[in-house]
């Protein structure tokens, strides 16, 4: 299986750490957004795209890669973040504009993952930052454990077309 990831990890590498776990378990290539032409990512039979969150939002150069990408249909994706702040169902939902994109191109999200990482944007700079050591040996085992949900999930997807 030729499998992808994109990663927008900007300041600590916790974005980068995570999509390091997820690659060793289902064996994908990692690179940044400006590594990968957009015609790339159609020829992989499954992509990642990781970013920090910043002020509520994922990187915003992987959203505005996400927006240029060619329509496909149903290519299987999946999403995951870093961020200082923890996940508030209803109220932070980092990937909501990320997985519309990608749904409006034709892309098939089949799992999401987020986790607390190291922080000292903005004003947590002021306190030397939260989450220190974030993501921890915790994070990556639930990390580890989303990879192998994806791949599961995959075969179940492949067992129901035959």
């Amino acid at each position: 299986m030729k499998t992808l990831i994109i990663c927008a990890s900007i300041h600590h590498g916790n974005t980068l750490k995570i999509a390091k776990v997820i690659a060793e378990v289902i064996g994908a290539e990692i690179v940044r957004t400006w590594e990968v032409e957009l015609d790339q990512v159609a020829a992989y039979d499954l992509v990642g795209f990781g970013s920090g969150v910043y002020y509520g939002a994922l990187h915003k150069s992987l959203c505005k890669f996400v927006e240029k990408l060619p329509q496909v249909h149903g290519n299987k994706v999946f999403i995951f973040s870093t961020s200082g702040i923890s996940k508030i169902p209803l109220i932070h939902d980092y990937h909501r504009s990320i997985k519309k994109a990608l749904k409006k191109r034709g892309y098939e999200v089949i799992g999401e993952f987020t986790c607390r990482g190291y922080n000292t944007h903005g004003p947590f700079k002021w306190f030397g930052g939260i989450n220190k050591g974030r993501p921890n040996e915790r994070d990556l085992e639930h990390a580890r454990s989303f990879a192998e949900e994806i791949l599961e999930k995959l075969e179940e997807l492949r067992r129901s077309r035959f």
